[in-house]
């Protein structure tokens, strides 16, 4: 790269650089490997002038110099889906209720005290999971706490783990208007007791009925908790993310966060430089239930996925990457798309969509897939039932040959080999989440289990699957995942069978998958995902070595000490 500069900004140096941009599938890290690697990096106006033994002549007086000591420099890690929005404000401004703090109904009280109620005068909860507490909670049970502690005429909203689930109490229910006349919105469900008056607890499209009625945080409150957000991830070593979901369907999906208020401060946040993540947004003109291509396109034609271009914003710290829709649910609320049902008592679904029956939908599907395509816009789909793969692959594989932007599954939990080969001849893209995947796996049945997240399978075909959180819903600790995907031991309370292993990939595809090809997935491999000549200096830098996939439970304890992004430190201990 040449460069009217001199000298670097920054030069590191004594450890191996993790480029990547030779990377095949199955490489490893070895002693041969890592012998193999550059030693030394430099950096000049945000860009990488130098690898290797070449970085001395960049070393001037002003250039700060950092002896790695033998720790490697990685990639910036990029999580292809986690909620950014979703994760600010639930980390930092709601009541935290995640199964490690509150795994037992009878503590309900303790987390619905007086100082909990924010300055709207509302208690706001999230991450309780019903399958810890053995029930959902209820209204009932919101209420009594509440009653316990003197303040019964608070309005109370609980957002599920999973972000398609909350519950109300008696107050919120009356504020937001939902009574036993309230008809079930298309693709959501308001449960009832038996004189079907509501219990408090909504799914899927129902918890817009909720949602759109509760008072919002203040943009300044907004912009607080994203930056608090972005520093937590800075510490992670995450330089880019995809944001999948901000548009009018924000109502439906996980707290509502993701509204015209979101996209306003991040418009401002990146406009000061405040925002140092590089985010990609997915619009979302339709929500977790009822999706259908008039609005999609009507969404589209209003200039939605104009929302950071048409105002000036640098592209490369935040644009707006393609459209998000919802294919089918979630398994926990049934509303996931199934050749046979998951377990006993389950049902087999459907797709979310607008339509009256499966050839409707899978109908209103195609017309949404050709709008977006039309568009000239990557259409990433919300796909969890193997059924609902199938079909959302076939449609994707209409447009396929037109040659716009790779297209790709959400999710995609339970894939088949003709899936995956389908996908490879297409160039259909996937993400999966094996976080979330080891919460539940070891309770499917063994043939499911074994079809689920298939990523060896998915290298061998030519499928480059994205490693991604889906935070909140989990933490966007990237360490986890990549044990996972290394063992798949999160699949089986035994050894993993030998079949089973050929789905494991090594860690250095994992680290792979979530910097390079997701970059490439963005469309921004020309200029970022490795760490090569002329990439722009997003990085970071571990407190110890890469450990060999042998012993990968050491990378649970690795912390990152440094995290660059364009050259400039955004996090450093």
């Amino acid at each position: 790269m040449s460069s009217l500069r001199s000298t670097a900004d920054v030069v590191l140096q004594g450890g191996p650089i993790f480029d990547l941009s030779d990377w095949s599938p199955g490489d490893r890290v070895t002693e041969s490997w890592l012998a193999s690697r550059p030693h030394a990096l430099a950096v000049a106006d945000g860009a990488i002038v130098a690898v290797g033994n070449d970085v001395g002549g960049w070393i001037g007086a002003s250039t700060r110099v950092l002896d790695l000591g033998g720790r490697p420099v990685l990639p910036g890690l990029n999580d292809g889906h986690l909620h950014f929005t979703a994760y600010s404000t639930t980390h930092h401004a709601y009541v935290r209720m995640t199964s490690d703090v509150f795994n037992d109904p009878a503590d309900l009280s303790s987390f619905l005290s007086r100082d909990k109620i924010d300055g709207t005068g509302w208690i706001r909860g999230h991450g309780w999971d019903g399958s810890v507490l053995g029930r959902n909670i209820t209204a009932a049970d919101i209420d009594a706490a509440l009653g316990q502690n003197g303040i019964a005429d608070t309005p109370v909203v609980l957002f599920d783990w999973s972000g398609h689930s909350l519950t109300a109490n008696s107050v919120a229910l009356q504020f937001a208007g939902i009574t036993a006349d309230t008809v079930d919105p298309d693709g959501g469900v308001i449960y009832r007791d038996a004189n079907g008056a509501p219990e408090g607890f909504l799914t899927d499209a129902a918890i817009s009925l909720l949602i759109e009625r509760i008072p919002p945080l203040s943009r300044q409150e907004l912009a607080e908790t994203f930056l608090k957000g972005q520093q937590d991830l800075h510490a992670l070593g995450i330089t880019a993310l995809t944001e999948p979901g901000l548009g009018p369907g924000h109502v439906s999906l996980l707290d509502g966060s993701g509204s015209q208020a979101a996209i306003d401060v991040l418009r401002h946040l990146a406009s000061s430089g405040d925002l140092t993540m590089r985010v990609t947004v997915l619009a979302l003109p339709n929500g977790t239930g009822g999706g259908n291509a008039a609005d999609v396109k009507r969404h589209l034609d209003a200039g939605l996925a104009d929302m950071f271009s048409a105002h000036g914003i640098d592209q490369r710290r935040l644009k707006c990457g393609g459209v998000k829709i919802f294919a089918d649910g979630t398994p926990q609320n049934g509303t996931t798309w199934h050749k046979e049902p998951v377990h006993e008592g389950h049902r087999c679904g459907h797709l979310v969509l607008a339509g009256a029956d499966d050839e409707s939908r899978v109908e209103e599907l195609r017309k949404i897939v050709r709008v977006v395509d039309d568009a000239g816009l990557q259409l990433a789909v919300h796909c969890i039932g193997d059924r609902a793969s199938e079909v959302v692959i076939d449609c994707l594989i209409e447009l396929a040959a037109r040659g716009n932007r790779t297209h790709y599954l959400i999710h995609g939990t339970e894939l088949y080999p003709e899936d995956l080969r389908k996908m490879a001849q297409h160039d259909i893209g996937w993400t999966a989440n094996p976080v979330i995947v080891s919460t539940f796996a070891t309770s499917m049945p063994e043939a499911r289990r074994r079809r689920m997240e298939p990523l060896g399978s998915a290298l061998r075909v030519g499928v480059r699957p994205g490693i991604t959180s889906d935070a909140p819903v989990v933490s966007p600790d990237w360490r986890p995942a990549v044990k996972h995907v290394v063992t798949r031991a999160c699949y089986w309370d035994g050894p993993v069978p030998v079949d089973d292993r050929a789905e494991t990939i090594t860690s250095l595809d994992a680290l792979a998958l979530m910097t390079r090809e997701a970059a490439k997935r963005e469309g921004d491999d020309g200029w970022r995902g490795t760490l090569s000549l002329g990439q722009r200096a997003d990085l970071a830098v571990l407190d110890g070595p890469w450990p060999d996939d042998d012993h990968i439970d050491d990378l649970l304890g690795r912390v990152v000490v440094l995290t660059m992004v364009d050259g400039q430190v955004v996090h450093e201990i």
